[in-house]
């Protein structure tokens, strides 16, 4: 049977009878009507990436029941299509094969995280894409953020929390319109990426990745994330979601410092950064954590606890482990039993 979701004409992720059994991609390249069509076809990697994530969405499509998720997940997948053209503008051959490859592996990655069913979050996927000169220095801005979007939740201000910082950040990584004399003719770039972690039934995580260069002796990469209750559409601290009387800002401090001892020993890092009344101001930082169904994460960035060398750090912690310290009545209450 022929699978297709269609919109205004233009078909969605339309896989072909035994698309699954083939090399070449989820749609008939002899039909190919455009520019990344063509380059997808001709490129084998490519086309087995746009297979794979033809086949996430309709996968996660064919899991929901409830009409306005199917709408909303159709729309998210047909912007993302139209996409496709100026995310990787500017690139050609076997680059240009090399970020529709990427892209559709990322998509896939986003279709299979979302939740299926009853679940879905309806978060769209939107995108700050933009490349020029200025100053006589060539930038590129590539970002991908989320939008929560389910109706009748204001989500406005977690929303605008994350589209500012995109804005931000993307504001630094575009060269002065007069250039220093002594700035290298050498591309600025802002990149990031992100991932949307859901606890259900109330808690979503968007983790943001990202890497950047405005001149320097090399990129910098990192890691930020947001807390999102998806029923009231409030963005969250650590004390919405953690009881403020357990003592959990000293407790998570100690089973940090712990662990970072540990990773010290192959990856030396600063014995400075380990003093607790310094750690501590890092590990009460909500942008450090990342809740996902099977566990917490605290990331460290490069310079944070160690030399940019070392690279990033990362502290996973069981809910076993932060049971104790869980709000009862908090979007992780679940985890506490």
């Amino acid at each position: 049977m022929r699978m297709c979701a269609g919109v205004i004409g233009i078909a969605i992720a339309c896989v072909v009878p035994g698309a699954s059994a083939r090399t070449g991609p989820s749609f008939d390249c002899a039909k190919a009507s455009s520019e990344v069509e063509r380059v997808i076809c001709g490129d084998k990697d490519a086309a087995a990436a746009d297979r794979k994530m033809a086949g996430a969405y309709r996968q996660r499509l064919g899991s929901l029941t409830d009409a306005a998720a199917r709408e909303h997940l159709q729309r998210d997948q047909l912007a993302w299509l139209a996409d496709r053209q100026r995310m990787c503008a500017g690139q050609k051959d076997d680059e240009l094969a090399m970020c529709h490859r990427e892209l559709a592996e990322q998509r896939a990655e986003w279709l299979a995280m979302l939740p299926a069913g009853a679940d879905y979050p309806f978060v769209a996927e939107r995108r700050l894409i933009e490349q020029g000169r200025r100053g006589g220095v060539p930038y590129r801005i590539a970002a991908s953020y989320p939008v929560f979007e389910r109706a009748g939740v204001d989500y406005a201000r977690a929303n605008a929390a994350i589209k500012g910082w995109v804005d931000k950040f993307a504001a630094e990584m575009r060269p002065p319109t007069k250039a220093d004399g002594g700035m290298p003719d050498i591309g600025w770039f802002f990149e990031s990426g992100h991932a949307v972690l859901v606890v259900p039934p109330r808690l979503a995580t968007v983790d943001a990745d990202w890497m950047a260069y405005a001149g320097g002796a090399h990129p910098n990469h990192g890691r930020t994330a947001w807390h999102v209750e998806l029923t009231t559409g409030r963005l969250l601290g650590l004390d919405d979601i953690l009881d403020p009387a357990s003592g959990w800002q000293d407790a998570i401090t100690g089973l940090v410092r712990t662990d970072l001892k540990k990773q010290f020993e192959e990856r030396p890092g600063f014995e400075e950064a380990l003093a607790p009344a310094e750690l501590r101001k890092m590990v009460i930082e909500p942008s450090r954590w990342v809740f996902a169904d099977d566990k917490v994460t605290l990331t460290f960035d490069p310079y944070a606890v160690g030399p940019y060398a070392a690279g990033p750090y990362e502290v996973d912690l069981t809910y076993q482990a932060l049971a104790p310290y869980i709000r009862k009545d908090g979007p992780l209450a679940a985890k506490a039993r």
